[in-house]
């Protein structure tokens, strides 16, 4: 019986102990304030979009102000949402030291193409997003040009695209895919004057199989600069077909004028 009542007993102290330490707790946290803003990019050696003074600037212009508030006062909620509505970034952690610092963790998006056209260039990312360029930084992804939306860059050109990334040789061969009105592609190759003709991005596996394996035992027998077009839209042959003529009359003249342009200036001698 009376084990029991001290058994009680204990249990209602340590409630009490417990209550009053956190209400100590309480007050003394509701007296703490922030002393600063730690801002990590986690993958900052991989992707240049978001910078920490980019973090910090959006927070104040939201009126956000950490150094100095209670930590108790600040909604860290709304520190990570804000964060999140830069372009760049793909998520962000959140969290405060006993300390007084305030922690923001940045992981940032990462970009698969860049559309440009004459009205809008921006990229999307690994999702299958739109990604607004950046002005300090450049992503080395293959470039899309000609008549695209965000829908057909998201359910045709992103597999497409991850695909010739995850073959080495293609992605040092292709530098651009242009789409033209009725969403037909042409590879833009890296080395050669000649066009390759794709069709659409249906079975684009089997279509830059036959690619690899023309450049690859084909070209290397005849030479790079025999033919004028390469054409991968036929079920289970590769057309390719030589320049004619007026043709190489065309190509040389265009040669001839790069060239000409490119020639440096003279130096001037001091």
């Amino acid at each position: 019986m009376w084990r029991k009542v001290l058994n009680i007993g204990s249990w209602l102290l340590l409630m009490a102990y417990l209550g009053v330490s956190l209400w100590f707790t309480d007050q003394q946290m509701s007296r703490l304030t922030y002393r600063g803003v730690k801002v990590d990019i986690v993958d900052s050696l991989t992707s240049h979009f978001v910078s920490p003074a980019e973090v910090t600037e959006i927070l104040s212009k939201k009126g956000i102000r950490i150094t100095g508030n209670r930590l108790t006062a600040l909604n860290r909620d709304e520190v990570k949402s804000t964060v999140k509505s830069l372009s760049g970034v793909k998520d962000a952690l959140v969290y405060s030291t006993p300390d007084g610092t305030l922690y923001i963790n940045v992981w940032q998006r990462t970009p698969v193409m860049r559309f440009v056209s004459p009205y809008t260039s921006f990229y999307i990312d690994t999702e299958g997003n739109d990604m607004a360029l950046s002005e300090h930084y450049s992503a080395p992804v293959m470039m899309i040009t000609g008549f695209a939306d965000k829908k057909f860059l998201k359910d045709s050109m992103l597999h497409l695209v991850n695909v010739i990334n995850q073959e080495e040789f293609l992605e040092a061969l292709i530098e651009e895919i242009a789409v033209n009105h009725d969403h037909t592609l042409e590879i833009i190759p890296r080395v050669g004057d000649h066009r390759i003709f794709f069709g659409d991005a249906g079975n684009c596996e089997w279509k830059l199989t036959k690619l690899k394996v023309f450049y690859q035992k084909g070209l290397p027998n005849v030479g790079w600069g025999l033919y004028s077009s390469i054409d991968l839209r036929y079920s289970n042959q590769v057309v390719a077909r030589k320049w004619n003529e007026e043709e190489l009359k065309v190509r040389d003249s265009v040669r001839m004028s790069y060239d000409t342009l490119s020639i440096e200036k003279p130096i001037k001698k001091v």
